[in-house]
């Protein structure tokens, strides 16, 4: 697999990684919003149960809905908790996707200055501005340019 392909592999995925948390936050807001109407449902029923003089009457099948409202509740509770750890991990993947992009992303500018720089270098000596047949870099006197 080629550089360029690796990179764009790992865009792809921090592109998924993004999608997935983006989910989700979504599904933990819905639950957030359930959790809210369960407790505005509880707030109503005893509110009503406060104000009614007959209450007595419904006294039981009151007690059975708060009851039900309350294990709606302890089971959003859980559902919520479990969604904020999810969002968390989406979130910390996200994260270690867009780390692993961004080195890719690093070592391929890193490749493609190399490649470039070596064209240069193989510019320059086909223009007869290399070194002289039999000279090294080291034994060159500084500052002397050959061909000058």
């Amino acid at each position: 697999m080629t550089p360029s392909q690796r990179l764009a592999r790992a865009k792809r995925l921090v592109t998924v990684q993004e999608q997935m948390r983006r989910v989700a936050e979504r599904d933990l807001a819905a639950t957030r919003r359930d959790i809210a109407s369960t407790e505005a449902d509880r707030a109503a029923l005893l509110q009503t149960l406060a104000g009614e003089r007959m209450a007595g009457l419904f006294l039981d099948a009151a007690a059975g809905r708060l009851r039900r409202i309350a294990e709606t509740a302890t089971a959003l509770g859980a559902r919520a908790t479990a969604q904020e750890r999810t969002v968390l991990a989406r979130g910390l993947s996200e994260k270690q996707a867009e780390r692993w992009a961004e080195g890719l992303a690093r070592a391929h500018r890193a490749e493609e200055d190399r490649r470039e720089a070596l064209e240069q270098l193989d510019l320059l000596i086909a223009r007869g501005g290399g070194l002289d047949d039999g000279e090294t870099p080291a034994s060159r006197k500084p500052g002397a340019l050959s061909g000058s």
